[in-house]
């Protein structure tokens, strides 16, 4: 080695490793790799979340559409404080229909976080919830009526028969929990209609009202069984959960029928579920899409669409220089599978179907 490479030689002491700059990049190096604690925006989702979720808001628009159908029929029972008993059953019936069915489909609607949509099922569902809840509403009333003078008939003979003014009063009280199920299966019904045509899909109509009709069967059967004493709060707590049920119903149904669907499993969307009735549909930021991604700066107005061809899903860039990907694989058209992940812009979707052979694509389903 000569004087010279002595020279050029780079001589790095402890004390230069010691100085605050150093001691300060370190620090910002050992920040980096540590794990966040808190999950960012638009983090991925755990499997099953979303389906969860989706029941929960038909669930808690229920809820909220009983509670204020409640409130309607306070309302229609001050107006219509001398009205005849026909009147005032059909008003009755016509307010749970209307109020839990129109409250259901927007609240419905309003997860796509889409103003266009939210307007669209309100056009929808307003004139079809109130054709729909004054048709099953005279119907419900025609039924009860009908049922309550037999049981009325029946009781004016029993006491004849010198029967006791209790015991016939117990056994017209074990005598209303059917017909009063069937009456509110009614109104479950007509707010399942309004939600399935709202949502302009005839497989997610006949789901709905599946779903109304159980959830309002179990209302009116049970609400009988609500202290009396307290008639208000009665029936606030009976009508409330009846609203309840009828939601529950609808999202357990849809869950359990569903047999194609996306999971948004991270971007802005993360966490909201899309089930699939159409066997042709559009993705994109735009409120024509069908399904409409608007919190991604980077997802065309319609960047993609997925379709059925051959007997299995398939997904099209709509756009040649914003090519999809799936499973890391980059195409302008990509089959799909069961757990395929979908990358569109900033946003994964999982793509799911309960028959993971190529079994027919068929109606794909829900547009929420």
């Amino acid at each position: 080695m000569t004087p010279d490479d002595d020279l050029e030689r780079i001589v790095i002491t402890e004390a230069d490793l010691a100085t605050s700059e150093n001691i300060e990049i370190v620090a910002k190096m050992e920040d980096a790799q540590k794990q966040t604690l808190v999950r960012t925006v638009g983090a991925p989702q755990k499997k099953g979340n979303a389906g969860v979720l989706a029941i929960l808001l038909l669930t808690g628009a229920g809820v909220m559409g009983g509670a204020l159908a409640f409130g309607g029929t306070k309302l229609s029972g001050t107006f219509l404080a001398d009205a005849s008993t026909t009147v005032s059953n059909l008003a009755f019936t016509f307010t749970l229909a209307f109020v839990i069915g129109l409250t259901v489909a927007i609240a419905d609607a309003a997860s796509s976080r889409s103003a266009s949509k939210v307007g669209i099922a309100a056009a929808i569902g307003v004139p079809a919830s109130i054709v729909i809840g004054l048709a099953v509403g005279a119907l419900g009333n025609v039924f009860y009526s009908s049922v309550m003078t037999n049981i009325l008939n029946t009781a004016q003979n029993k006491l004849s028969n010198g029967e006791s003014e209790e015991a016939i009063y117990a056994w017209m009280r074990n005598q209303t929990h059917v017909p009063r199920g069937i009456a509110w299966m009614m109104v479950g019904i007509a707010a399942g209609l309004t939600v399935g045509i709202a949502s302009r899909s005839l497989k997610r109509t006949g789901l709905t009202v599946a779903g109304g009709a159980l959830g309002g069967f179990i209302g009116g059967f049970t609400f009988d069984f609500f202290p009396q004493d307290l008639e208000f709060l009665s029936q606030l707590v009976g009508i409330t959960i009846t609203g309840m049920l009828i939601g529950l119903s609808m999202g357990l149904l849809e869950q359990a029928a569903k047999s194609r669907w996306i999971d948004i499993v991270e971007g802005g969307f993360a966490g909201k579920q899309f089930i699939l009735y159409k066997s042709d549909l559009t993705l994109g930021s735009s409120q024509q899409a069908d399904i409409t991604l608007i919190k991604d700066p980077t997802i065309a107005p319609l960047h993609a669409r997925i379709y059925s061809n051959g007997g299995r899903a398939w997904i099209e860039s709509l756009n040649p220089g914003m090519p999809c990907s799936v499973d890391g694989r980059v195409e302008t058209k990509l089959a799909l599978d069961d757990n395929s992940i979908i990358s569109i812009g900033a946003t994964k979707i999982c793509y799911r179907e309960k028959n993971a052979k190529q079994t027919a694509v068929g109606s794909i389903g829900r547009l929420s």
